[in-house]
């Protein structure tokens, strides 16, 4: 099996790293790898594991708990210490970080954008012949603030404290068949097992903002209304 990586080798820096340092790396990877500007199927989970490093890493108190215990699993850990890092993150939240999880993926926070489309008015000759035009949008992009995690800087999600960071909750109810055991996702953190204690103020926790952007496109020649 292979080595699990130090939470200090996920952020790129060195276990003597001032806090300081540690915010800068994290910064710099969260804008790399987020999801809403990396088109790399694994820029996602590579994003939730350089959030849940800084997020140990962060913390004081959970540092100082990581430098004690972090590669053996905790006191009487053993030689074994974690399977993978995954492990790390269970040790912290008790139940998975950023939607990995034990029992299946969960949703995340981070979604792709709607379409969008506007209505263009074109004269005769463009419609006819074609044109070029710029397009002013209005579009949600990644808050620069958060950084699409929608805590406030300084601050990271934490579990949801009442799911416990499952991400669901559980129903037994009778019926005439016997016991039913339900599930259905939390309402607190909308089934992401994570909630945003300290929202970030600019993105009110939504982890992105309106921006306009200017979208240049070739009107094609021969086109009709509602094309």
């Amino acid at each position: 099996m292979a080595p699990v990586r130090d939470l200090y080798e996920v952020l790129g820096v060195s276990r003597e790293a001032s806090d300081e340092e540690i915010k800068k790396a994290y910064r710099r990877l969260a804008r790399e790898h987020h999801p809403d500007v990396n088109g790399d199927p694994a820029a996602e989970e590579r994003f939730k594991e350089v959030a849940g490093a800084y997020e140990i890493l962060s913390d004081p108190e959970k540092r100082q708990r990581y430098d004690a215990f972090g590669q053996t699993g905790g006191p009487g850990g053993g030689p074994g210490g974690f399977a993978d890092i995954q492990d790390i993150f269970d040790m912290f939240f008790g139940g998975g970080f950023g939607g990995g999880g034990r029992r299946g993926r969960r949703p995340t926070r981070t979604r792709r954008g709607e379409d969008l489309s506007t209505l263009l008015t074109l004269s005769f000759t463009e419609a006819a012949f074609g044109v070029r035009q710029e397009l002013q949008l209005q579009r949600l992009v990644v808050c620069g603030t958060c950084l699409g995690n929608g805590a406030q800087p300084g601050t990271a999600p934490v579990a949801c404290r009442t799911c416990h960071g499952s991400g669901e909750l559980q129903q037994m109810r009778r019926s005439i068949f016997g016991t039913v055991m339900t599930a259905h996702p939390c309402g607190t953190c909308q089934g992401t097992g994570e909630e945003i204690v300290s929202p970030c103020e600019r993105c009110a926790g939504r982890g992105r903002v309106p921006a306009h952007t200017t979208v240049p496109i070739d009107v094609p020649a021969g086109v009709t209304d509602a094309m």
